[in-house]
């Protein structure tokens, strides 16, 4: 994560990082995409650490390759560019001549640029949805046979997307981005109904106020970064910002058999922002 370091009230209970007690993943592989910072960092190393191996794929390499390495090295590392159908596709291929099969896919990777419609060039209008929607489905129609097969022979995969709680609310100056994100909600949900059938499961995160890079970004634009990081702090009921790791736990979960009977759902990680 770029600028401060994630501020958290002393005694936050720590969140779990999988290890020994919790090795759902043995034997299954994942890919997750973008990788290299963030909510994506954080999922994949929450899946090598339950024992996955992992495909780490974003279209900075050299942010996949730490996390990879971060990892364990029990994995491959990818760059991808989701704008590029045949890209995506290449990419695919080359996870599974790494990984041998797929089990879980999670649909990360998005972008976020501010800005009402009047603000939204149809140039940044499509780069959003070229990225956070068309990424998402193009991955997912790539990876629709391996995960088909291997729900097929161990009884079932998931797709976990990252749709934000931008998909089910808004904020302003956000068009182009709760568009896109709301779109994800829908695609998880026809998703979930065509493939169930397959013992396919895909379900989604609506991830609130998460300190990234993404967000540290945002920070970045203020004059007053410390007086903007109170301020969203104040948002959540729970009054601390959340960090990837409270969204990697929830992704786990999605992916794990544990949740065999759950699809179709659009979970919220948001501190009470949705409720409020």
């Amino acid at each position: 994560m770029t600028g401060a370091a994630v501020e958290v009230p002393p005694g936050l209970p720590a969140v779990g990082d999988g290890g020994p007690q919790a090795r759902r993943f043995v034997g299954r592989t994942c890919v997750v995409t973008g990788a290299a910072s963030g909510i994506g960092r954080a999922a994949a190393l929450r899946l090598a650490a339950e024992g996955a191996r992992i495909a780490a794929v974003d279209i900075d390499l050299t942010g996949a390759s730490e996390t990879l390495a971060l990892a364990g090295e029990n994995g491959v590392a990818l760059a991808v560019d989701l704008r590029s159908a045949a890209n995506v596709e290449a990419c695919l291929a080359s996870a599974l001549v790494a990984l041998g099969r797929l089990d879980v896919l999670v649909n990360n990777a998005g972008i976020e640029i501010l800005g009402t419609v009047a603000e939204t060039t149809p140039e940044i209008w499509d780069e959003v949805m070229a990225v956070n929607l068309r990424g998402t489905y193009l991955m997912s129609r790539a990876a629709l046979p391996p995960l088909l097969a291997s729900a097929g022979r161990s009884g079932g995969a998931a797709i976990v997307n990252n749709a934000s709680l931008m998909g089910l609310v808004s904020s302003p100056r956000l068009a182009a981005y709760c568009a896109a994100k709301a779109g994800v909600v829908s695609l998880t949900r026809s998703m979930a109904l065509d493939h169930a059938d397959r013992n396919l499961r895909v379900n989604c995160v609506c991830p609130g106020i998460i300190h990234t890079p993404m967000l540290e970004r945002r920070f970045a634009l203020e004059p007053d970064r410390a007086a903007a990081y109170r301020r969203t702090t104040e948002r959540p009921p729970i009054k601390y910002l959340g960090r990837p790791e409270d969204v990697a736990a929830m992704i786990a979960y999605l992916a794990s058999a544990e949740a065999r009977f759950v699809t179709g759902a659009a979970f919220t990680i948001d501190g009470g922002v949705g409720a409020s």
